[in-house]
């Protein structure tokens, strides 16, 4: 299924969907969910200015490493260049620290057009869930 839109609910409900694909493989019953973004350095891809600049700015160690976010925080930490978005993002289960279900995103410091997202055929573009 190609991917021809992306924006805030598209996004956030495409994250839900993942998380909810792991919280059943995995009986994860907290319904208190954090993430832990991680963006991941592709040897030999080439980023644009745009790339360059959400590197740079806003998934730089000082905004977000080791960072716990809510859902809304993700969207809009990752949605900084809507309809632009990271061509992928691979989600996995960290740990339950008190009742809150922590989860790790790693991903891809590439933003592109909606039509070049990886991971359609999961319906939950861009995101994998890692199980």
């Amino acid at each position: 299924m190609l991917i021809t839109q992306m924006n805030e609910e598209i996004f956030s409900t495409n994250l839900s969907k993942a998380v909810d694909t792991i919280r059943k493989t995995k009986n994860i019953s907290s319904d208190i969910v954090k993430f832990v973004i991680e963006p991941v350095e592709e040897q030999g891809k080439m980023l644009d200015g745009g790339d360059e600049m959400m590197k740079h700015l806003v998934l730089s160690k000082e905004n977000v490493g080791g960072k716990k976010l809510w859902l809304e925080d993700v969207v809009g930490v990752l949605g900084g260049l809507f309809p632009k978005a990271p061509i992928w993002i691979n989600i996995s289960f960290i740990e339950i620290e008190g009742d809150t279900a922590i989860f790790k995103l790693e991903t891809s410091l590439r933003f592109r057009k909606p039509t070049l997202l990886r991971n359609a055929e999961t319906g939950h573009a861009p995101f994998k869930a890692i199980v």
